[in-house]
Formats: structure tokens, C-alpha cells, sequence
């Protein structure tokens, strides 16, 4: 049940993005290595839902929770990253926090 709240704050903070993001897209070079983390847990995300191994998932599942764990504690201690480039960052965060939580529901649901 306390997954459902987090999925439901990350659905309701990801459609609201946008309204707080004015501006150009967040392409700063200051934000370069945070737009790496996020690429990197788009891959990951992507290779976790696509492995029909549940010990590789699960695995892969934990370094992706690490990486977004770091990607969060290096968006609070960065002060040059504007406002409207950190929100855009949080809400791609969230979208593979959201995508991490159904994978996680859908090994727990699936029969080992």
C-alpha cells in the first residue's frame, strides 16, 4: 500500500512538470552529467523490463535504485542547476521510479 501513495505523488508530480518548467529545455552545460545519470537509468529501466531473468532483474533492479538514490542526494547538493532544469530532472527521475515500482509489483504478483 505505501508503494501506492509513491506512485501516485510521482504521477501527480510528473504531469505538473511541465507547468513549472518555463523556459527552454534544461540543456545547460552544468546539467550535462545529470542528464548522463538520467540516461543512464532510462537504459536501465529499459534493459530491466525487457530480462525475463528474475535474479538478473532483481539485481539490475537494485543498482537502478542506487543510481537514482545518487542522482537525487547530487540534485540536492547541486546549487547551479536552475529551478525549471531541476524539476524537468525530477519528473524524468520519477518516470523510472514509476516504471521500477511495476516491475517490482510484477515480481511479486508473478509466480517464481
Amino acid at each position: 500500500m505505501r508503494h501506492t501513495g509513491q506512485i501516485a505523488l510521482a504521477a501527480l508530480l510528473a504531469a505538473a512538470a511541465p507547468a513549472f518548467a518555463s523556459g527552454p529545455p534544461c540543456a545547460q552545460q552544468s546539467a550535462a552529467g545529470m542528464h548522463a545519470r538520467l540516461d543512464t537509468m532510462r537504459d536501465q529501466m529499459d534493459r530491466i523490463e525487457v530480462t525475463t531473468d528474475r535474479a538478473e532483474q532483481r539485481k539490475l533492479m537494485e543498482l537502478h535504485m542506487k543510481h537514482v538514490r545518487e542522482g537525487l542526494h547530487e540534485l540536492r547538493k547541486r546549487e547551479d542547476i536552475p529551478m525549471a532544469c531541476r524539476v524537468e530532472m525530477m519528473s524524468a527521475m520519477l518516470e523510472t521510479l514509476v516504471r521500477h515500482e511495476a516491475v517490482a509489483q510484477e515480481l511479486l504478483e508473478t509466480p517464481r
